[in-house]
């Protein structure tokens, strides 16, 4: 399966896969519950086209970090982090839950790539220890939409500091409706705005190659550090 194809489900089954998600990830220790009992729709086989797009395609390329440390928050079984860690850049990943953090090294094993170009660390977002230098690079994927909207302007003040000046963040901004329920929880360009603004120069807001089933839901951002 690629990226770009869909498993059609019904949609009163999605209706209550989304209920059982919502239930669980409302649990203590419901992310590690929800990959214990193997459920993660956000998680997909390779990385968002979207991504791939701004990496290696759109105009703006040419301003992302080529070198230095690279982190994905909410990595799940890592593979935005596999994509991006090279022998110029290493990519970490983080996740809050044990079990998918075993799941990425036992992965990385199985390709056979270093850890000095793919590292996973157990930890939460807002408290982990920031490596020496920062970030040069973070990539947001189902992050955002995944907190508390109330945790917002937390995220955006832990991203300045996880990011040196001229650092880049790049957004995938979904999903982009108006859904009452979450996570996920609904999310805008104006409400990235909100809280990247004051100290990030929004370089990109753009239309995106998406998988079928996010088509019209979501766009790609890119902020430079200030």
């Amino acid at each position: 399966m690629n990226s770009e194809d869909q498993i059609i489900v019904p949609q009163e089954t999605r209706f209550n896969m989304n209920n059982q998600f919502q239930d669980i990830v409302r649990q203590e220790n419901g992310w590690n519950e929800l990959w214990k009992r193997d459920i993660h729709p956000w998680d997909q086989p390779a990385s968002s086209p979207g991504l791939v797009e701004v990496i290696e395609q759109k105009p703006i390329a040419a301003q992302i970090p080529k070198s230095g440390n690279v982190l994905v928050p909410g990595c799940g079984r890592g593979v935005d982090v596999f994509y991006l860690g090279n022998e110029h850049r290493k990519a970490y990943g983080l996740d809050i839950s044990p079990i998918v953090i075993q799941q990425c090294k036992d992965i990385r094993a199985e390709k056979g790539i270093s850890e000095s170009q793919a590292e996973f660390l157990l930890g939460d977002f807002f408290k982990f220890q920031i490596p020496e230098g920062g970030f040069q690079l973070v990539y947001d994927y189902t992050f955002f939409c995944a907190i508390q909207p109330e945790l917002r302007p937390q995220w955006g003040n832990r991203m300045a500091e996880l990011i040196p000046k001229d650092g880049v963040l790049i957004t995938l901004m979904f999903p982009l409706d108006n859904s009452s329920t979450g996570p996920p929880f609904s999310v805008s360009v104006e409400a990235y705005h909100q809280v990247l603004d004051s100290n990030f120069e929004c370089l990109l807001v753009d239309n995106c190659t998406s998988v079928k089933a996010r088509e019209g839901k979501e766009k790609i951002g890119v902020w430079r550090r200030k």
